[in-house]
């Protein structure tokens, strides 16, 4: 990862009047951000992944009719 930037490093650069300084510490704060988002998300899909779902459905999964037979009205 790039070098860590902190909210303190954006105010530092503003106030020495230094504008890339200013734009590379927003981006380095944003892209940490979304690599802590990522990250948890991959956590929360992980412990989901390959998993199945608790559902207490009492009704028949498909849509045919149980005989075999199909609804020709709607093809």
């Amino acid at each position: 990862m790039s070098n860590e930037s902190t909210i303190g490093d954006i105010v530092a650069f503003s106030r020495s009047d230094d504008a890339a300084g200013v734009k590379t510490a927003i981006g380095n704060v944003l892209q940490q951000k979304v690599m802590v988002s990522l990250e948890s998300k991959k956590k929360d899909f992980a412990k989901t992944f390959l998993t199945k779902p608790n559902t207490d459905s009492k009704e028949p999964e498909s849509s045919e009719v149980e005989d075999g037979s199909r609804d020709t009205s709607t093809t």
